[in-house]
């Protein structure tokens, strides 16, 4: 038992396998106490919103599904509310769900930042980079990519930033910056990928609605296209890829839209329709035969993923600049 101030304690109240719940209450055993759901609960929550899946969330924190499902179910429990809609096979945050979302995603930052500065006040200085690239560019190529790097560097301290808006303020100030669209400005930027884009879905979802290949407006009058909510005109969207190939779209199209390229991936993964897939991003979805190619592949030239660093002469950034260029352009990485 933890005393935290004059007539109040700290009791320990169980809530799952290696998980417990704090409960604040007065010593002189008046009814006034208060709850806070487990910190593992709250995290799995977080990740489930923000990846759009449970599966996805569960293989980001290293926990299986069913361990994933139920600290969620737990967490309504204790809250008393419903905070995903699972009908129709699709998982979306239900308004509750959403508004608690905002709150504990913002509220599991500042813990993460007391801990880095904990940390950091505790620890010899060391040098410290900070790489920005988008959300979907960061899952799915940054991320696994960081454990080779952490080796390849052990002295450097590391934070990846998914942001989406290149007038973003932490991504003019990362330190590498990786970004989508035409050869920017400064001769110094690299291409480590170029830009392929043609529709993906799942094996199933192609055999069940009986489309090989998009040829016509029909075919795609029977799909249904996931996009994405942000209009960006960097990137290419179902309207632009069908008069780049020539088949016109469907006025009564079958309509999704996501936060952010993730949540699009995951759900052409989880067969939910069918999502542009740039090639650098899905080309190991494909390859593992996760993702199948569903039409003709649009290619523009003058696009791709450019890096360039904040300070071009910098001894610290450039050796990171190089590495991270020669395992982005290996693809067996």
């Amino acid at each position: 038992m933890l005393s935290i101030g004059r007539g109040h304690r700290l009791a320990p109240v169980p809530a799952g396998p290696g998980e417990c719940e704090l409960e604040l209450e007065q010593e002189d055993g008046r009814d006034m106490k208060k709850k806070w759901p487990s910190l593992p609960a709250l995290s799995v929550f977080e990740s489930t919103v923000r990846l759009g899946s449970m599966t996805a969330a569960a293989e980001e924190m290293g926990l299986s599904q069913p361990v994933v499902s139920q600290r969620i179910r737990a967490l309504e429990d204790s809250l008393g509310v419903s905070l995903f809609d699972r009908r129709g096979g699709r998982l979306m945050p239900t308004r509750q769900g959403d508004d608690f979302y905002k709150s504990v995603a913002q509220g599991l930052q500042i813990i993460d930042d007391a801990c880095r500065h904990a940390r950091r006040a505790g620890q010899k200085m060391r040098p410290s980079v900070s790489i920005a690239a988008g959300a979907g560019f960061t899952h799915l190529c940054l991320l696994p990519r960081m454990p080779a790097l952490k080796a390849a560097f052990p002295e450097f301290r590391f934070s990846v930033l998914p942001i989406d808006r290149d007038d973003d303020a932490e991504m003019q100030s990362a330190d590498i910056a990786i970004r989508f669209g035409r050869r920017p400005v400064n001769d110094d930027a690299v291409r480590v990928a170029g830009e392929k884009v043609f529709p993906v879905c799942s094996p199933a979802y192609a055999a069940r609605c009986g489309v090989e290949r998009i040829q016509s407006i029909d075919d795609l009058a029977r799909l249904a296209l996931l996009h994405q909510d942000a209009r960006d005109p960097r990137w290419l969207d179902w309207a632009q890829w069908a008069r780049a190939v020539g088949i016109e779209m469907p006025m009564d199209e079958d309509f999704f839209a996501y936060r952010n390229y993730p949540l699009v991936l995951n759900a052409a993964l989880e067969g939910s329709g069918v999502a542009l897939g740039w090639e650098f991003v899905v080309e190991k979805h494909l390859a593992r035969g996760q993702l199948v190619v569903l039409g003709p592949a649009v290619t523009r030239e003058d696009h791709g993923y450019w890096m360039e660093l904040k300070y071009s002469a910098n001894a610290v950034t450039q050796p990171v600049k190089a590495w991270l260029i020669n395992a982005l352009q290996n693809t067996t990485e």
